[in-house]
């Protein structure tokens, strides 16, 4: 059985995008000009076009056409360099690197809650499993919990490029690591969460990350201003002292404005320099 008409033209100008026969920002041929070149309706072209642009690989414009999808993703810092900025921290690390990619306003809110330990955080953390807890009264946003074993400090960090979200963390840590301590302020921490943690005698001695992408939620659509047809990048880092899990971090962010950057060997401090104008859009 021959592929639907709109099947065989979608993929004909995908294998054309993929060749580099249209440039990031150029327009496509009008839809009359594609049916005359494949012989088909202007209606299935104009699906076709539809499909691919579920796909993000183009973009229709009212009254415009339709154009070719431009990405100019950031390079980030997934691991430690010697003698490089550690990206995490907002002031030496994250926003230099984004204004120095051109982007004028770049800010973000901290939010700090007290929460009962989700199941999949408990798994994360080494910590008991809270459905087996008995039931406890809730507390206040920064209330001294209950039972500390089956409560977390989550510190959520929402940065903003340019007035639109562009990354949200979380970090989760244990109470009875956490509570009380400088880490439950809503402010910034110059020094990072990983200094903190240390000098409250929980020092970084080894992590582990993994980096998926998924769907993004309709809420999630709404809050990055998400384009069709762009998923997100997750990337969770769990972070031991010793052999117990202080730090749990969930970071949420569009897939086509970050590319993370991991290093290995003797890498040079200047390593995020080198690697700024890599894209994995490229043809």
């Amino acid at each position: 059985m021959s592929a639907p008409k709109r099947t065989i033209v979608a993929e004909h100008l995908r294998q054309a995008l993929m060749s580099g026969d249209y440039q990031p920002g150029e327009r496509l041929p009008h839809e009359e000009e594609l049916a005359d070149r494949f012989g088909v309706s202007r209606g299935t072209v104009r699906t076709a076009l539809r499909t691919l642009q579920e796909e993000g690989r183009i973009s229709i414009l009212p009254g415009r056409g339709a154009e070719v999808r431009e990405y100019s993703p950031i390079v980030h810092l997934a691991t430690e360099v010697r003698g490089g900025r550690d990206s995490e921290r907002f002031d030496t690390g994250y926003a230099p690197n984004l204004r120095a990619q051109g982007y004028d306003s770049v800010v973000e809110e901290i939010k700090v809650v007290i929460e009962e330990v989700r199941p999949k955080v408990a798994r994360r953390l080494g910590l008991p499993d809270p459905s087996r807890a008995e039931p406890c009264a809730p507390s206040s946003a920064l209330s001294p919990p209950p039972a500390s074993e089956h409560r977390i400090v989550v510190r959520r960090c929402d940065r903003f490029v340019d007035g639109v979200l562009w990354e949200s963390q979380t970090s989760h840590m244990p109470y009875g690591i956490a509570g009380g301590t400088e880490l439950m302020s809503p402010e910034r921490i110059g020094r990072g969460i990983d200094q903190v943690l240390a000098e409250l005698g929980h020092e970084r001695e080894w992590s582990w990350d993994v980096v998926g992408a998924r769907m993004p939620t309709p809420a999630e659509i709404d809050a990055f201003g998400l384009r069709p047809g762009v998923v997100l990048l997750v990337q969770e880092r769990v972070t031991y002292a010793g052999e117990r899990a202080v730090r749990f971090t969930e970071t949420v962010m569009p897939a086509d404005r970050h590319q993370l950057l991991y290093a290995d060997g003797d890498a040079p401090g200047e390593l995020l320099l080198l690697a700024s104008d890599v894209s994995i859009f490229e043809t």
